[in-house]
């Protein structure tokens, strides 16, 4: 059957993942401003640090969605387009949002004290946080490529990093993903990834935590693999499994929620979120609709901006109004809950139209003008 080349419910999905991270980013000074210390013992909260794993597969579907086509026989000029564009979409963003840093650096000791306190020996690299070694680390976005922790400048880039890794392989994984010709071997496959991330995050006792840094790219590796594969048995799968569709996503939904009432178990939410994946893809059912209404799409449409902005808001109000934060009363305190995420996606809507888009086209732009002045070429010649 034909596929959509447009898939609404994949974009709102992006920014219920991204919403998700923030609350994991954001609930432990709401539990103070609320007054509410049983916050802090959420597991769907805590766990929101999942939904990068949700970016990952989600990312590896989409390019082959996206791209299948240009890289059955890659070309030189389809591996050089494809890399101008992907550039575009991830470094300007990053790259302006770390420069904002900067004054914070230069200005405020304070600022840059309170970034590199720790209080658990596990996390002493955060003492070479905002070093000028990390901010170059930072900029080239390499600092999942390293052991080396030269110091975290915005924490949420680690992912951007990861991503570009994720990139550098895509033209690779996608030529070997479409050898494969069953379903079966798509699946067991997709299966396969997702189970060895599972058992490398039980053996470095990563499974009940966020390991970012060089693990960071690993978490990448296997999810952006899974969802590379995935995408092929999309392709692969009979007209049929489209009547399924809706039961897999409300399956997906519902074993994503179930485990958040363990803890450990959420570290198997990648088969959920691949799940949930694939069966949107399909676009049936009540949680396609719900991630394809206008409000949703609108909120995955900006997400890439709110996720790499809202750390940064986040960290730089918890240092010059915390203490005033935390004495509010409840009422006061919910209405300040409020207005940090209005701003937090107020500032990801500025970012996204002044920079996000902007880049964006204006690596269309380089990349259309490079294709032109090649296809000139020969007429040159032959004149």
């Amino acid at each position: 059957m034909p596929r959509a080349r447009s898939i609404p419910s994949l974009t709102g999905v992006r920014g219920i993942a991204a919403l998700w991270v923030f609350t994991t980013h954001f609930y432990g000074l709401a539990a103070d401003m609320l007054h509410m210390p049983w916050l802090l013992h959420s597991l769907f909260l805590f766990n929101g640090f999942r939904g990068v794993d949700l970016f990952f597969v989600l990312s590896g579907f989409i390019l082959m969605h996206v791209h299948e086509a240009q890289f059955r026989v890659p070309t030189w000029r389809v591996i050089r387009d494809f890399f101008i564009v992907r550039f575009f979409r991830v470094y300007p963003l990053n790259t302006v949002v770390l420069l904002a840093i900067v004054p914070l650096v230069l200005f405020a000791p304070s600022y840059v004290a309170m970034q590199r306190a720790y209080t658990d020996p596990a996390f002493a690299y955060r003492a070479h946080n905002l070093s000028w070694p990390g901010f170059v680390q930072t900029l080239l976005l390499v600092q999942s490529w390293t052991v080396l922790k030269l110091g975290e400048w915005n924490i949420v880039s680690w992912t951007l990093s990861a991503e570009v890794l994720g990139y550098i392989l895509f033209p690779m994984l996608a030529m070997l993903a479409m050898r494969i010709t069953s379903v079966r071997s798509a699946v067991a496959l997709c299966a396969a990834s997702l189970a060895a991330l599972v058992v490398i995050l039980f053996a470095a006792h990563h499974a009940n935590n966020n390991p970012t840094g060089t693990f960071g790219a690993i978490r990448m590796f296997f999810c952006f693999t899974a969802g590379v594969v995935l995408y092929r048995v999309y392709h692969l799968a009979p007209d049929s499994t489209e009547r399924y569709a809706a039961a897999i996503t409300l399956g997906a939904v519902g074993f994503i929620a179930a485990t958040l009432f363990f803890p450990v178990v959420p570290v198997c939410d990648v088969f959920g979120f691949t799940a949930l994946v694939f069966g949107l893809a399909y676009q049936r059912g009540v949680v396609n609709a719900l991630l394809a209404s206008a409000p949703v799409v609108w909120l995955g449409r900006i997400s890439f901006s709110f996720y790499l902005t809202h750390y940064l808001i986040i960290g730089i109000l918890a240092w010059c109004m915390g203490p005033w934060l935390r004495q509010l009363d409840l009422a006061a305190g919910l209405v300040a809950v409020g207005a940090i995420f209005a701003l937090c996606l107020l500032v990801g809507v500025v970012c996204y139209h002044l920079v996000e888009r902007p880049s964006q086209r204006l690596g269309r732009r380089i990349m259309q003008r490079i294709d032109a002045r090649e296809a000139m070429l020969p007429a040159r010649h032959v004149a």
